[in-house]
């Protein structure tokens, strides 16, 4: 059931009354020139001082990520928003796109937040409160007996629902003949997700039917996919848990290469530059072509490879227990081992994102992003964001972030613009 609308102020208004501040402050310490006005002593600008420095501190604890951490991100923040939850409820899920920010508690109540300007546009509810949610999204709609031509998708471990994008009522119910093992990755009106049985499999949000699938393994017994796809060069890449892996087209499902691997694939792959990058139990990583699926070399490594690469620049790192940070050159000349470029000690946390040219780490336990330098791989700086729960790469904007926290605050910001002649 949808709750009505609560007038919304974003944080950002809260620069207004830092300025007023001071402008206040200002005001009690100058001399306005008036032969009558007491002159002010220094035990009275000591106190104006302090009035500012305490309503500053007041407001900036408001933030997820003050102006100054902000700043370090090579980010201004466009808004943030506290978004309604019930007595016991908090924040659990939150994914951005172009079309809205979808903020999601723990009782699966869903609200929109609207991404130009952090505006709150309904709060209802998403799911039966059981219901495990896994994918959130917005999706095109036409009906000629509706006006509404989006609808928001919510996947859960058993059933889909279809929201209203303007309203959030609950329009459609539905059900999958696959069942999600994975959580889903969106391409267009289809949530594209593993599933217990084996299988990459297409859900279409507007017909509400697994409209295709396919078996990931080619030669042994469909095993459990465990790690969502990767999409990229319109290709669907799923590795399965007893170590099969399937490119397949993206949009018709029709398969382009399979591979059978030595060990289980338990992370998600990462596709950049033509190339799939899949780590394996099997102890390698591997590089593939993304086309023709021809391997292009295989890095040995002492332990299993539970977490997914990640693609930057010309490089693809991959952590390795054991042995750290490992960046690899993408695409080496006449190097079937792989080209190794650098290692450190590990990183906490995980790559998000690119901070210009370097690679920035999020690490939810400490609270601290890190970012790193990828040309040889050193500590370029590290940004404790005390408040920050959950801090990942905006969708929105190349460049941004969205940050939240369980108590409700949803922040998100915009990369800094470059005023041309500066």
């Amino acid at each position: 059931m949808n709750r009505s609308t609560v007038p919304f102020l974003a944080v950002r208004s809260c620069c207004l009354t830092l300025a007023a501040a001071a402008s206040l402050a200002t005001a009690a310490i100058a001399d306005d020139g008036a032969a009558a006005a007491p002159a002010q002593t220094q035990a009275d600008v000591s106190a104006a001082e302090a009035r500012v420095a305490a309503e500053r501190a007041e407001v900036l604890a408001q933030y997820l990520i003050g102006p100054d951490a902000a700043a370090s991100l090579g980010c201004n923040i466009a808004w943030q928003v506290r978004v309604p939850l019930q007595k016991g409820g908090s924040l659990r899920l939150v994914e951005s796109s172009p079309s809205a920010v979808l903020a999601l508690d723990n009782m699966n109540d869903l609200s929109l937040v609207r991404p130009e300007s952090g505006s709150r546009a309904w709060t209802a509810s998403a799911a039966d409160p059981i219901d495990r949610v896994t994918g959130l999204g917005v999706f095109e709609f036409k009906s000629s007996a509706e006006s509404d031509a989006r609808r928001v998708a919510v996947m859960t471990d058993a059933r889909f629902y279809a929201l209203g994008f303007d309203s959030g009522a609950t329009l459609a119910r539905g059900r999958f003949r696959h069942v999600p093992n994975t959580v889903p990755v969106q391409r267009g009106n289809f949530f594209v997700y593993g599933t217990s049985s084996g299988m990459t499999s297409w859900f279409n949000c507007a017909t509400m039917n697994d409209s295709r699938s396919a078996v990931v393994d080619a030669f042994r017994v469909a095993s459990p996919v465990v790690a969502s796809p990767r999409i990229g060069s319109g290709v669907v890449v799923t590795g399965s848990s007893s170590g099969g892996v399937a490119a397949l087209d993206a949009d018709s499902g029709r398969l382009y290469w399979n591979r059978t691997l030595l060990g289980p694939v338990t992370a998600s792959p990462e596709i950049a530059g033509g190339v799939v990058f899949i780590a394996s139990d099997d102890q390698y990583l591997y590089a593939f072509d993304v086309a023709s699926g021809a391997p292009l070399w295989k890095y040995f490594t002492q332990t299993p490879l539970k977490t997914s690469p990640f693609a930057a620049g010309e490089l693809v790192l991959q952590d390795v227990p054991g042995e750290g940070l490992v960046a690899l050159t993408q695409k080496p000349e006449s190097q079937p081992g792989g080209e190794v470029r650098w290692r450190r000690d590990s990183v906490a946390g995980s790559p998000i994102g690119m901070l210009g040219g370097d690679v920035l780490f999020w690490c939810a336990k400490g609270r601290m992003a890190t970012v790193i330098s990828l040309k040889d791989g050193q500590t370029v700086r590290t940004i404790e964001l005390a408040s920050v729960e959950h801090l990942a790469a905006d969708t929105i904007e190349t460049g941004g972030f969205v940050a939240w926290s369980a108590d409700g605050r949803v922040e998100r910001l915009s990369p800094r613009q470059t005023v041309a002649g500066n």
